[in-house]
């Protein structure tokens, strides 16, 4: 038994690696829906992949296929569908009632599938042409709202790209019976044809209809067997509507039975393209059908080049002139044959004509060859000082100038102003050397009288070899430079307009002052004399107003100092404000501070009496100091001693002096205020530097919790260290 079971188990292994090693071809389950339009597939090497449409019911589709070597195989169908191979990549499927349609798409190596299926294509056809005004069906085309939006310049073709899944127009013809399409256009309208897919050889005539006439149209159409759509190379034709109406479409085979599906696209008549607002210096495309205007800014320095793309136009250009147009003469333009069109004297716009052509894109630009500053320098100078000389272009003296003789117009010779600035009587030394084809050319530079417009010396020079270069001494003021063909009638054998090469040129100048001249002086006039004196007064009295000021403070700081030598003892007045509430402690301090300044002003003694006799003193031959104790009510910081000190200086000069406060017993005091601003920093207040007779006030507010406190006055004076402390100590 158990041989039996590893028997089983063998042979269940071997069969497993059978089935492994035989070929599987990959195919998926489920078909791919295909839809209206253009499908792509990707297949891999040995791939096979199932798709799938459904025909409605007395309905054909025609697919077509394209890739490089793959293979489309139909499976099993019902009755229902009549499937039709026409040629190796593409069928029709005729369908009895509505049905599905199952093929299979395989390919050895990789392949990208490109399928275009065209489905709903009716079997009813309209043998009977319509007659002018009768009533019959109208199909409704695509509408293109403008040229711009359906074409584009890298279109290698004048079609709209058609979208492959909407407004296609299809039916089905038979030999020896036309089938008819109607569709209504208004005068200038373009209809467009586009044979999308064709299962035999098929032709369309397009007639145009009024409401009392016909007209066979000249152009045909035909498309072979098999046709397919192709992006670059589509089959297609316009035709364009003369008069309101409508085009009724002919379609014709000579096989027993033909299925076709085409894009047929209606382009409104635009016949004004306009071009004011473009700026045709970067080049523009005029893109359109049937006839069409473009007016265009236009202006007499500018060159205007205009080709056709794909097909050849029939065009002409008009100009504004004074307020009236001038018509231009038609010419054919060809493909890659660019026309230059060149604008007359004093034109203010121009228009670009199309006519008669169905379909047409231009390439439309144009190139300034205005000399300098967008003016064109004329062929002659002004004759007198009289002359607006406003249109001569003025030439830089420091910097090289472009230009060119634009011989299409006949201009021949170039004059521009120079401009030389400089005083009276001043000499100067201007020089050109023109670079480029200087052959046939000559040169004139003139000196010009600035007050008669007289010539005063003039020169001419030619080239000599290749090179050609001429040089002047000129006064300041204006002067005209002159370059121009030796012989104009032989420079210019041509026509007019004729599009002919210019001669371009570069003038490179040099420029050197010989002579300053006189500097100008001019007398002031009346207006100026009285403003002048107005203006001197005005700004002597600006400069007297701090002497004034100055004078007025020291007054009133002499008043105040003598009204403080009289009220004697100022430290108890003050007191006794506040103890009455006369005076706050904020208005107290303002008057304290005035006060230091005044007392400083008065002899040291009635200094000392004018602040109380409540006080310590200290004398030595060189200084004398002198400290009050202050009520704490009048500090500005909390809790903080106001003391006021005096310093007066008997001889010698005292620098980097400091007052220090020192607290005879427990922790020391520190300056935390000094009235006047002076610099302190722990417990000493540092000092200016005092001369002899110099009298200084301060009130130093101090912290700290002594009662007590010594003052000394440390520095040098002459340059020797000295030092004077107060004996007796300062009681809070």
């Amino acid at each position: 038994m158990g041989w039996r079971k590893s028997e089983c188990r063998a042979i269940s292994l071997v069969l497993l690696l059978l089935l492994l090693a035989m070929p599987v071809e990959a195919q998926t389950d489920q078909p791919l829906q295909l839809d209206v339009g253009r499908s792509v597939i990707d297949l891999s090497a040995g791939e096979a992949r199932d798709v799938q449409f459904t025909v409605s019911s007395e309905s054909v589709a025609i697919l077509s296929w394209t890739c490089s070597s793959c293979q489309l195989e139909v499976d099993e169908h019902d009755d229902n569908l009549a499937v039709e191979a026409h040629g190796t990549t593409m069928l029709s499927v005729q369908a009895n009632q509505t049905d599905t349609l199952t093929l299979t798409l395989s390919a050895e190596g990789f392949e990208a599938v490109e399928l275009l299926l065209f489905n709903q294509i009716g079997t009813t056809m309209n043998t009977q042409r319509p007659a002018p005004g009768a009533a019959t069906d109208h199909v409704t085309p695509a509408v293109c709202a403008s040229a711009n939006a359906c074409l584009t310049a890298t279109d290698q073709h004048l079609f709209s790209v058609p979208e492959l899944n909407q407004a296609t127009t299809s039916g089905v013809v038979e030999a020896n019976a036309y089938h008819h399409v109607a569709f209504n256009a208004s005068s200038g309208d373009t209809l467009e044809w586009q044979w999308l897919a064709t299962t035999e050889a098929v032709s369309v005539e397009m007639f145009h209809q009024t409401e009392t006439s016909e007209t066979l149209t000249d152009t045909d159409l035909n498309a072979g067997a098999s046709t397919v759509w192709s992006a670059s190379t589509p089959v297609g034709a316009h035709w364009v509507a003369p008069t309101d109406g409508r085009f009724i479409a002919r379609i014709a085979t000579q096989a027993p039975v033909a299925f076709w599906a085409a894009h047929v696209v209606l382009h409104h008549h635009e016949p004004v393209h306009s071009l004011m607002e473009s700026n045709l210096t970067s080049g523009t495309e005029i893109i359109g059908h049937g006839n069409i205007t473009a007016p265009f800014a236009w202006d007499e320095t500018q060159e205007l080049s205009v080709e056709a793309v794909h097909h050849p136009v029939v065009f002409s250009v008009d100009q504004l002139l004074n307020g009236a147009w001038v018509a231009g003469s038609p010419h054919t333009l060809q493909p890659g044959e660019p026309m230059k069109v060149y604008p007359y004297p004093d034109v203010s716009a121009g228009r670009m004509k199309v006519t008669g052509a169905t379909a047409f894109m231009l390439e439309a630009s144009t190139r300034s060859y205005a000399d300098l500053d967008g003016l064109e320098a004329p062929s002659y100078r002004p004759t007198d000082n009289a002359t607006n000389n406003a249109t001569w272009p003025v030439i830089n003296l420091t910097e090289p100038t472009s230009g060119e003789l634009t011989l299409a117009v006949h201009d021949t010779t170039d004059t521009y102003r120079l401009v030389v600035d400089g005083w009276s009587e001043s000499i100067h030394f201007v020089q050109f050397v023109v670079e480029g084809d200087v052959a046939d050319l000559e040169i004139q530079l003139w000196d010009i009288d600035q007050n008669t417009g007289e010539v005063l010396a003039t020169d001419i020079t030619r080239p000599v070899g290749e090179q050609l270069r001429i040089g002047l001494q000129v006064g300041r003021g204006t002067h005209y430079l002159q370059l121009r063909f030796q012989n104009a009638s032989e420079a210019t054998p041509h026509l007019w307009g004729e599009d002919v090469a210019s001669r371009s040129y570069t003038l490179r100048p040099a420029y050197t002052l010989i002579d300053e001249g006189d500097e100008p002086w001019f007398p002031p006039s009346e207006d100026a004399v009285f403003w002048g004196g107005v203006a001197r007064w005005f700004m002597g009295l600006l400069f007297l107003l701090p002497a004034v000021y100055l004078f007025i403070h020291v007054k009133r700081s002499q008043a105040f100092a003598a009204s403080v030598a009289e009220k004697k003892e100022r430290l108890s007045w003050y007191i006794s404000r506040l103890d009455s509430g006369e005076s706050s402690p904020k208005q107290a301090r303002i008057d304290m501070s005035k006060a230091l300044r005044a007392v400083a002003e008065l002899d040291w003694n009635e200094g000392l009496e004018a602040w109380g006799p409540k006080r310590l003193e200290h004398r030595t031959e060189d200084v004398a100091l002198a400290i009050w104790s202050v009520d704490e009510r009048l500090a500005t910081k909390e809790k903080a001693w106001p003391v006021v000190v005096g310093v007066h200086v008997l001889n010698g000069t005292w620098d980097l002096a400091a007052l220090r406060f020192d607290a005879p017993e427990g922790q020391g005091f520190e300056v935390v205020h000094v009235e006047p601003r002076f610099l302190f920093q722990g417990e000493e207040v540092f000092l200016d530097t005092m001369g002899p007779g110099h009298r200084t006030y301060l009130i130093v507010e101090l912290t700290g919790p002594a009662q007590h406190v010594d003052v000394e006055l440390n520095g040098r004076m002459d340059g020797q260290p000295f030092a004077a402390r107060v004996p007796e100590t300062l009681e809070r």
